[in-house]
């Protein structure tokens, strides 16, 4: 009765057997030979080491980087550049007025946006003889000619007054729909 109840067990051919273990210096031999790189000769063509694959990678990486970083400067520089030009435009041309009391609303870029404006002016912008253009979060009311000037250097730049039945091809009534 002194053996255990699992050496019953495989006695009885009910429990599996223990597999047999190698010797301790055995293991560690076969761990030595797993941990250690297969050796390859110094001129291997299209083999890299773990390093020179990371070393690699990172290089590749730094010049993405550097090609990410220079593009935003070229478009930084070149959206300042724009800004300045119509900002000269602006400057040269611009009719706002301080005590203009009419509220002109008008859509840009999604959103509804406001400009006060003068009996006149508010005529010369519904027959198109005026422009409004955005520059650094002001709207700036230009005539047509500055206006195309502005429009030539950035045509994001300037407001696009016209509303000539997008509404309607927005949301067309359907043809079987009977009023």
């Amino acid at each position: 009765m002194a053996e255990s109840l699992q050496e019953q067990l495989r006695a009885l051919g009910l429990a599996k057997t223990k597999p047999e273990r190698p010797a301790r210096q055995e293991r560690q031999k076969a761990r030595g030979k797993q941990r250690q790189a297969p050796k390859r000769p110094a001129g291997a063509v299209g083999e890299l080491s773990l390093d020179q694959a990371y070393a690699l990678r990172e290089r590749e990486e730094q010049r993405e980087a550097g090609r990410a970083r220079q593009k935003k400067l070229d478009e930084d520089r070149r959206r300042r550049e724009i800004n300045q030009q119509i900002r000269r435009i602006v400057e040269a041309d611009r009719l706002n007025r301080d005590d203009a009391p009419l509220p002109r609303n008008f859509l840009y870029k999604g959103r509804i946006r406001k400009i006060y404006v003068t009996t006149e002016q508010q005529q010369a912008l519904s027959a198109g003889e005026m422009g409004i253009v955005y520059l650094a979060g002001g709207y700036h009311l230009l005539p047509a000619g500055p206006l195309e000037a502005a429009r030539r250097v950035s045509a994001d730049h300037v407001v696009d007054l016209t509303t000539g039945g997008e509404a309607e091809e927005d949301h067309p009534v359907p043809d079987d729909l009977v009023w």
